[in-house]
């Protein structure tokens, strides 16, 4: 019996797909579209929304002529959309330490 199955859920079979919808998804997290998991809070964290955006595009290099079709449109999706989102994230930031550090303690 599988570890999953044992805790009450059943594992899906991994995936490239699979793999690149959780990157998108912690890439989400830390641009602050989506709430920490098992957390109501809301955090932007744009150096580990940039580390994670990178990822995804260093394994659209790497995996160049083992996609398919369907794959190959998917990272392109993801990353226009998460690039996009990025730079709007970047945009209304606050652009000093002491603006951040203030936003933060306001929050």
């Amino acid at each position: 019996m599988s570890e999953g199955k044992e805790a009450g859920y059943e594992l899906e079979a991994a995936s490239f797909a699979g793999h690149i919808f959780q990157l998108t998804t912690a890439a989400m997290v830390y641009l602050g579209a989506a709430k920490l998991p098992g957390s109501e809070k809301v955090e932007v964290n744009l150096p580990l929304a940039k580390l994670t955006i990178d990822t995804i595009a260093m394994l659209k290099a790497k995996t160049e002529g083992n996609r398919t079709a369907d794959e190959t449109a998917f990272l392109e999706d993801v990353l226009y959309r998460l690039r996009l989102d990025y730079v709007k994230a970047e945009s209304s930031a606050p652009s000093n330490p002491a603006e951040r550090a203030q936003d933060e303690a306001g929050a």
